[in-house]
């Protein structure tokens, strides 16, 4: 098992996968929850690091350390949709453009049988 550090605390462990030793991932879960309860009341608070962690009495840099992990997503962009969201609109599109083409046309098509031994499937014809 490979040695680590905690960006969070410093402390070195073992970790399998990640930089963040499991006492300071519980600790962020909480300060997650607890934001992201904030979040969902205050729909029109500011997606700011301080402001979010002066809300919820909680230290910056943990909501820092979520916001990098992508844990918050920011609905009111500059650019107005995530890439998330506009990756999706656009599958979607294609999906209805598709959908709305007419199927080909399968003239001509004959099975393997018929193309290898001619005739039918009985080996008449």
């Amino acid at each position: 098992m490979e040695m680590t550090t905690c960006n969070v605390c410093g402390k070195i462990f073992g970790a399998p996968s990640g930089s963040i030793c499991p006492a300071c991932r519980k600790l962020l879960d909480i300060v997650y929850e607890k934001a992201r309860a904030y979040l969902r009341d205050n729909p029109k608070a500011e997606m700011k690091a301080r402001e979010l962690a002066k809300a919820i009495g909680e230290d910056e840099r943990l909501v820092e350390i979520l916001m990098i992990e992508g844990r918050f997503e920011n609905k009111d962009s500059e650019e107005g949709d995530s890439a998330a969201e506009k990756k999706r609109k656009k599958l979607l599109e294609d999906l209805q453009r598709s959908l709305a083409k007419p199927a080909p046309k399968e003239e001509g098509m004959t099975t393997y049988g018929s193309d290898r031994h001619g005739g039918d499937r009985f080996g008449r014809g």
